[in-house]
C-alpha cells in the first residue's frame, strides 16, 4: 500500500463511480448476456465484489487522515450510504429493480472489505515492530 493517498483516493473515486454507473444504467441485457440464465448469483457475485473492494480503498484513503478506527468507521458508513442511496434511486426506475437483498449483500461485502484492510494494516504494523 505504498502508492500516494492521492492516488488511492483517486482510485476509490473511480471505482465509486463505477459502482453508481452500474447501479444506476440499464444494465439488465449486459447481466443476462454475461450469467447464462444464472442473474441473481452473478449479480449478488458482483455486489459482494464491488463492495469488498469499495471497502478496501475506502479503508487505505481515509487511513492516513484519521485514527485507523476512525478510517474504519468511516469507510463502513460511505460504503453502506452508497449502497442504500442506489438502491433508493434504484426503486423509481423502470428499468431496475431496487431490493433489500443486494443492500444487505452491499453491507456484507464493505465488512468483509474493511476486515481484509485492517488485517493487512494491522498486520503489517505489528510485524514491522517484530523486526
Amino acid at each position: 500500500m505504498t502508492a500516494s493517498p492521492r492516488v488511492w483516493r483517486a482510485a476509490t473515486i473511480a471505482w465509486a463511480a463505477v459502482i453508481l454507473a452500474s447501479g444506476l444504467l440499464p444494465t439488465q441485457s449486459a447481466v443476462e448476456a454475461i450469467s447464462g440464465g444464472r442473474d441473481d448469483a452473478v449479480t449478488t457475485a458482483g455486489h459482494f465484489a464491488a463492495y469488498v473492494l469499495l471497502a478496501f480503498l475506502l479503508g487505505v484513503a481515509l487511513n492516513g487522515r484519521q485514527t485507523r478506527v476512525g478510517a474504519l468507521i468511516a469507510g463502513f458508513v460511505l460504503a453502506v450510504a452508497l449502497g442504500g442511496l442506489i438502491e433508493l434511486v434504484q426503486a423509481p426506475l423502470p428499468y431496475r429493480d431496487a431490493q433489500v437483498s443486494d443492500f444487505i449483500v452491499d453491507v456484507i461485502g464493505a465488512a468483509v472489505g474493511l476486515a481484509l484492510f485492517s488485517g493487512l494494516a494491522w498486520g503489517g504494523r505489528s510485524r514491522g515492530r517484530r523486526g
